[in-house]
C-alpha cells in the first residue's frame, strides 16, 4: 500500500510541476452576478478575506497537512524533474502565505459593502 501511495504521489508531483496547479485556476465564483453588482465577487472575496473565510490561508493549511501526510518531503529516488516538483509542491503552501497577506492587506483598505441577498446590509 505505501508504495502505490508513494506512486501516486509522485505522479502527482509530476503533474502539479507539469502545470495544472501551476496555471492560475479559476473559481468559479469570479462568475457571480446579483442583478445588481458588476463586481459582486470582488467584493465577496475581500469581505471573505477579512472576516477570514475560508482564504489562501486555508488552502495552504490544507496542502501543508497532505505534504505532511504524505511525507513528500521526505520522498527518494525522484527523477530531476520529481525534485523540482517536490519543491515547488513543498513550498507552495510558504507561497500561499504571502498571498493571503497580501489579499488581506488589500481587503482591509476596501470600503464596506452591501449585499443584494442579506437585504443591503454593509459588511
Amino acid at each position: 500500500m505505501e508504495n502505490q501511495v508513494r506512486m501516486v504521489v509522485r505522479d502527482s508531483l509530476k503533474k502539479m510541476k507539469s502545470g495544472s496547479v501551476k496555471k492560475k485556476a479559476l473559481n468559479p465564483t469570479h462568475l457571480m452576478y446579483d442583478g445588481h453588482d458588476e463586481n459582486l465577487f470582488d467584493h465577496f472575496a475581500n469581505v471573505a478575506s477579512r472576516i477570514g473565510v475560508y482564504t489562501a490561508r486555508d488552502y495552504g493549511e490544507i496542502l501543508e497537512h497532505l505534504v505532511g501526510i504524505w511525507n513528500v518531503e521526505k520522498l527518494t529516488g525522484l527523477s530531476s524533474e520529481g525534485r523540482e516538483a517536490q519543491d515547488y509542491v513543498c513550498g507552495l503552501a510558504q507561497r500561499l502565505r504571502k498571498v493571503e497577506e497580501r489579499a488581506l492587506s488589500r481587503a482591509m483598505k476596501e470600503p464596506t459593502v452591501s449585499f443584494s441577498w442579506i437585504s443591503g446590509r454593509e459588511v
